[in-house]
């Protein structure tokens, strides 16, 4: 029994060694433990945190602040951050408007909100604008949610001007 047991699991290291290697020899499907894939992103290497205060306080006294919307464009349209620019995960990963590009390498300081408070989005397109070679932006703890709580304004469609 113990003889079976063995041989069994050796089969099964064998066979999970092989297909890991088979599937990291085709194009774009790399396994992350195999060391050729993507890291998570990283506090401190790709991101920095910051409270709902201390972004209202950065925006209030540096004028070069760029806050990003990362949440759905309908949720966008309803209120946001006032000033903040909408961009998606999925616009950011296929090509960054060169307009949009050029105001996040001129910015002081980006930040990245999101509906939730764990900000996994934001995580990953922070790290995708530290592989366009800018500076690691900052994410809003909480979200847009924090911010609220925080009494801090927000703005919606029917305030900004077309």
């Amino acid at each position: 029994m113990r003889r079976h047991l063995l041989r069994d699991m050796v089969l099964l290291l064998a066979a999970t060694l092989v297909l890991g290697t088979v599937s990291n020899l085709i194009p774009s499907r790399r396994l992350a433990w195999w060391g050729a894939g993507q890291q998570p992103p990283q506090v401190g290497v790709d991101f920095h945190w910051m409270d709902a205060l201390s972004a209202d306080e950065i925006r209030q006294s540096l004028p070069g602040v760029v806050f990003i919307d990362a949440r759905g464009l309908g949720a966008y349209g309803e209120s946001r951050i006032p000033g903040a620019l909408h961009l998606s995960y999925t616009e950011l990963s296929t090509a960054l408007p060169a307009d949009l590009e050029a105001r996040l390498r001129g910015a002081d300081l980006i930040l990245l909100y999101g509906d939730t408070a764990d900000a996994d989005i934001e995580q990953l397109m922070s790290q995708q604008l530290r592989r366009l070679g800018l500076a690691p932006p900052y994410i809003l703890i909480g979200g847009l949610p924090a911010w609220r709580a925080a009494g801090l304004p927000v703005e919606s469609a029917s305030e900004v001007a077309p």
